[in-house]
């Protein structure tokens, strides 16, 4: 995980993804295309994560 540069950059749009669809502001059409983005993006992560030593490191 710690050798993926790109790990804390899609957590972070993560986060945003989730602001986004919280605070209502979107249609659904565009819920719908946040809602997409944000999977892939977890399914990246996952993958990240279970390409992993066991080894836990603590992002900043």
């Amino acid at each position: 995980m710690a050798k993926d540069p790109d790990i804390k950059s899609r957590m972070n749009r993560l986060e945003e993804i989730i602001e986004q669809l919280d605070t209502d502001e979107c249609d659904l059409n565009e819920g719908a295309e946040l809602h997409e983005e944000g999977q892939e993006l977890l399914t990246e992560v996952r993958e990240i994560l279970n390409r992993g030593d066991g080894e836990v490191v603590e992002l900043d």
